[in-house]
């Protein structure tokens, strides 16, 4: 068979199982340890995701039985062994499990259900995967710079927002920093970050008028935490992961990393002396102008579930 065929059964379905794998281990340990809603939550949710590219890296050739001609379901019985590996690998954490044939080889769940598939479902399944994998990507990344051509048309037919700042933490920010807060009518939805180069806060006219001193300074607040960790790039290269790995259903993990991440901002607005109660009316202010999702890829819409989500832990009583 095939040797390319083989590889790609092996990323299709290893990389399918692993993901899942390791999402249940790491909500196993939010439950475990009860880690609050927020950055921590965020960043272990992040894991799964981020190692479908790495495990493409660890593949070993030389250890492959299919390379070496053997079939593992040809084997003697008592000959196969299944062992869980953990340790410590380039100063990364690695564990993993393997199935080993004699002589020390390796082989996969994919290479078994690969040698019981005819050679000719498995090279139209190959036929099939390159093209749609190539054309997903190219989509997504016509897709980027479409979305990037109207982001930089609205900043140039947007106004700067000179407004007055009575937050002291924010106005030395401002003025330290070369963060630019631009507005437009065309602008709907909530307020968000963009820009690849420097950071840009955009905030639609009609909400920015009905936003008072503190729930603007709430707003302003809230994107300087997004800009500090930097949370465009990093949904932006979660979602090209995604996109790559186009057969795993990660949209709904990075919804709840960006809900963690929304909430993560909510919390940290507290060290500019932002009050949770105004941060919670003006995210009830944006909400009103984010009833239609914005149409593109830079441009995050507020969720009635994040929603939900922020303000619960925006008014909850702190914990004992």
């Amino acid at each position: 068979m095939d040797k390319t065929s083989f590889f790609i059964l092996n990323i299709f379905l290893n990389s399918f199982l692993a993901f899942f794998t390791v999402v249940l281990l790491i909500e196993g340990v939010i439950l475990l340890f009860r880690v609050r809603q927020g950055r921590v939550a965020a960043l272990l949710r992040m894991i799964p995701i981020l190692k479908l590219p790495f495990d493409l890296l660890l593949y070993d050739f030389s250890r492959w039985s299919y390379v070496h001609g053997i079939n593992p379901l040809l084997c003697e019985e008592g000959t196969r062994s299944l062992s869980i590996i953990f340790g410590w690998m380039h100063s990364v954490t690695a564990a993993s499990i393997q199935l080993t044939t004699p002589g020390n080889l390796t082989f996969t769940l994919a290479d078994v259900i690969g040698h019981q598939i005819s050679p000719l479902y498995l090279k139209t399944f190959t036929a099939l995967f390159i093209p749609l994998s190539i054309g997903f990507v190219v989509r997504k990344l016509i897709l980027y710079y479409r979305s990037q051509i109207t982001l930089h048309a609205l900043a140039k037919n947007s106004q700067p927002l000179n407004r007055k700042i009575r937050n002291p933490s924010l106005s030395f920010y401002l003025k330290e920093s070369p963060l630019q807060i631009l507005t437009s009518p065309r602008l709907s939805g909530s307020p968000f970050v963009a820009g690849f180069i420097s950071s840009i806060i955009y905030i639609p006219k009609s909400l920015s008028q009905k936003l008072s001193n503190k729930e603007y300074a709430a707003v302003l607040a809230h994107e300087i935490e997004h800009i500090l960790h930097r949370d465009s790039w990093i949904r932006l290269f979660l979602d090209f992961i995604g996109t790559l790995f186009w057969w795993i259903p990660t949209k709904w993990l990075r919804n709840r990393i960006e809900e963690g991440q929304e909430v993560g901002c909510d919390l940290k607005c507290k060290k500019y002396g932002v009050n949770p109660t105004d941060l919670a009316s003006a995210v009830c202010k944006s909400a009103r102008h984010s009833k239609t999702p914005p149409n593109n890829s830079f441009m995050h819409h507020l969720t009635k579930h994040t929603l939900f989500k922020r303000l619960h832990v925006l008014l909850e009583p702190p914990s004992l």
